[in-house]
């Protein structure tokens, strides 16, 4: 008898189950924020408090106000970089508080 749900590959599954339960919103904006962990670095990560997606816009709250700063004149390599690195662009703005 032959098998009436062959197997599929996982990938296509999870897209499925993705789609099915509406959270690729949720999935990319942790993915922005996971990667700005890893691209920010030691230094950086040390005096953010917490960052988070709202929209297209990335906001890292930063607790040195010369980080910020710093940060903050650079937000447009910042915002290059990133969505380079996630190759889809999902990053229109970055807010450093």
């Amino acid at each position: 008898m032959p098998d009436s749900n062959p197997p599929r590959p996982l990938g296509e599954v999870l897209k499925e189950v993705i789609d099915r339960l509406d959270v690729q919103k949720e999935i990319d904006e942790a993915r922005v924020v996971e990667t700005w962990a890893a691209l920010a670095g030691a230094e950086i990560n040390g005096v953010t408090d917490s960052v988070w997606m709202d929209g297209s816009t990335l906001y890292v709250k930063i607790a040195s106000a010369a980080w910020r700063q710093e940060l903050h004149m650079n937000r447009r390599k910042w915002r290059e970089r990133l969505n380079g690195e996630l190759a889809t662009n999902p990053v229109d703005e970055i807010v450093f508080r």
